[in-house]
């Protein structure tokens, strides 16, 4: 079965990819190569649906709306073919958690020179599927994986999820995955992506009584967040180097403490540099924030991201982009303006990745077409848009690090992917491949 998908996946007569892939094992753990491509990978194709999603999709997420949570939609992604991966209409079976998706997956992306999935990771509480898949692939060798914690909702109360206790025990379990041989290391680091740091401010402030509005004086800021981190950098240092698969966490509730090898750290009720005030660095952390200032400051941070460019600034308002040409040249000043900025704020510390966008239309996840965005691009935008990111690493990989993160593998449902699709076929990993991998000049 896997044999016949892999020829309809790639066009009648087609070679395999398989016997396209370079001997040998692809670095997955080593230092960073230069042009090192980092895909987002997003886990919510499940068929049927996970059932922490089905209140939102309904049971299939390729099916009919409107569901509980969307009373008024009238999208469903079967109106949206364009957008279903060849490697489900090429399967016996529509059911993506099964661990043959990824082995698949793992080869299409190896091949085109896609080094890393972020994987979107949801605390282990739900679509984990394709993290547990990643580490049982026979092919996870070829591409390494690390988790991008999707923390931006995480505001419920049941559990209550903006405490210390509901974070910590997040980082825990990130740093269980963090042992597998294929996890991602940037100089022997584990990398870690948070994509929301709001949620740490929300938990400092309740932590020390403070509104939820509150705004940071002057210097305050960065002290905090480094108080607040260096927590989550001994958790992991509890469980990669000591041993100890408890990550050292005591207490309850806000008053959470972390125990950094029989050491108590003290809880972020005021600015601190934790228990010894000396960073114990024991990940490569990653926060997703275009806030260089305060957060490209700290010790315990040693990159920042920003997952997709849908929005931009004009004069002091903060508006939508309007088309894909438009999210290109949002890219190209938000590139101009951070790797300056890092350079100038951080001496050089930490690194900044460039976002590659493969587009932005959420029409199927939408009630409506007033809420969505229409940015997709033609193919000759997207090479483009390619050259545009490859030359924003030439000459700023002190910077950089020659990485470039891509929004994204298979996020269909906001219209951005790069993916095996009948749309675009392999168009957009030729090219990504072409001009940013290998950095050919785009001539039009």
């Amino acid at each position: 079965m896997q044999s016949k998908k892999r020829q309809l996946m790639l066009g009648a007569g087609a070679t395999a990819l398989s016997t396209l892939l370079p001997a040998g094992k692809a670095v997955a753990v080593a230092t960073t190569p230069v042009r090192t491509l980092v895909a987002a990978y997003f886990g919510g194709w499940c068929n049927p649906m996970d059932s922490s999603q089905r209140w939102i999709h309904g049971d299939n997420p390729w099916g009919t709306y409107p569901t509980p949570a969307r009373p008024k939609a009238t999208h469903r992604m079967g109106l949206f073919p364009e957008r279903f991966p060849l490697s489900l209409q090429a399967a016996d079976d529509s059911n993506q958690m099964a661990q043959h998706y990824i082995d698949e997956e793992i080869l299409t992306a190896s091949q085109y020179g896609i080094d890393v999935f972020a994987m979107n990771w949801f605390r282990d509480e739900f679509l984990n599927y394709p993290v547990i898949n990643f580490k049982n692939s026979p092919h996870n060798d070829r591409m390494a994986f690390f988790l991008q914690w999707s923390n931006n909702s995480n505001t419920s109360n049941d559990p209550p999820q903006d405490t210390r206790e509901y974070f910590f025990e997040g980082i825990r379990r990130a740093a269980l995955h963090m042992a597998h041989p294929s996890y991602w290391k940037i100089g022997g680091k584990p990398v870690f992506a948070i994509y929301s740091v709001a949620q740490i401010d929300r938990i400092i402030f309740a932590t020390r009584g403070l509104p939820s509005d509150y705004k940071y004086a002057k210097g305050e800021a960065q002290p905090a967040h480094d108080a607040f981190l260096q927590d989550c950098h001994n958790i992991v240092t509890n469980v990669l180097v000591h041993n100890d698969n408890t990550g050292g966490i005591t207490g309850v509730g806000n008053a959470a403490k972390v125990m950094n090898h029989g050491l108590a750290s003290q809880p972020s009720t005021i600015p601190t540099s934790g228990i010894t005030g000396t960073l114990v660095q024991s990940m490569y952390l990653l926060v997703g924030t275009s806030d260089i200032g305060s957060w490209g400051m700290c010790e315990t941070v040693q990159g920042m991201y920003v997952y997709n460019i849908r929005s931009k600034w004009v004069g002091d308002t903060q508006v939508k982009v309007t088309s894909y040409d438009d999210m290109m040249k949002t890219a190209v000043s938000q590139y101009n303006l951070y790797i300056s900025s890092m350079r100038n704020f951080t001496h050089g510390k930490t690194t900044w990745w460039p976002t590659l966008m493969a587009g932005f239309d959420d029409s199927p996840w939408q009630a409506s077409d007033t809420l969505a965005q229409h940015c997709l691009p033609t193919p000759q935008q997207f090479a483009q848009h390619c050259a545009q990111v490859s030359a924003a690493h030439v000459g700023n990989t002190d910077t950089t690090g020659g990485i470039t993160f891509i929004c994204a593998w298979n996020e269909y449902g906001e219209g951005s992917w790069i993916s095996l699709t009948s749309a675009i076929y392999n168009s957009r990993l030729e090219s990504i491949q072409k001009y940013l991998k290998n950095g050919v000049p785009y001539t039009g």
